[in-house]
């Protein structure tokens, strides 16, 4: 496997593509050695054991959520801005589909999982609740909105099609991301001013 990745990069691609087809349990080290084009004994000279690779896979997905952050500036259209934030977390999660789904299927059993995952919906809210707050600063969003819930309730019905979509890929489950973004969004922006 000839490819520009580090040793590192090859290990958390293989891992990430293993979440997804075995769960947390059936990506082995030995499958993720595998995966990467590496000896296991590789594997365990860069980390420690599995639980040490979903650390990192988290932490470079928390590097992701602040490189959105930080290009992220208000327009002073409420709905085009939360459009824009939308389509971004839609991208972001089908992008580290790993790690949500791995939340959703794997967090009960595995209190590591739970720990792990828990940390990227804390550290978007953290950031949309920044974004919700300037929004309100330059009159985007009424100052009488309670932030912190409607920053709740925006990662939710976001998270929600992202999810339908990811589960049901092929059903009438979940709205496409365009329409949902068109629709859905916009009706929330209005609810916001």
């Amino acid at each position: 496997m000839e490819t520009n990745q580090t040793t590192d990069e090859r290990i958390l691609a293989a891992f990430s593509a293993l979440i997804l087809k075995y769960g947390y349990q059936g990506a082995t080290t030995r499958k993720i050695a595998a995966t990467a084009g590496i000896n296991e004994s590789t594997v365990f000279r860069h980390y420690q054991d599995k639980h040490s690779i979903l650390t990192e896979l988290v932490a470079t997905y928390l590097q992701d959520i602040d490189q959105i952050d930080a290009t992220f500036c208000p327009t002073g259209d409420i709905e085009v801005d939360l459009q824009h934030i939308a389509d971004l977390y839609a991208t972001f999660v089908r992008n580290h589909q790993a790690v949500f789904l791995l939340g959703l299927r794997d967090a009960y059993r595995f209190p590591e999982i739970s720990h792990a995952v828990k940390q990227l919906p804390m550290r978007l809210k953290d950031r949309l609740t920044a974004s919700f707050q300037e929004m309100v600063r330059i009159g985007e969003i009424n100052a009488r909105v309670d932030v912190k819930h409607e920053v709740s309730n925006f990662i939710l019905i976001n998270y929600g099609n992202v999810v339908f979509n990811a589960i049901y890929p092929h059903d009438d489950m979940g709205v496409p991301t365009a329409q949902f973004v068109a629709e859905n969004v916009k009706t929330f922006a209005q609810h916001l001013k």
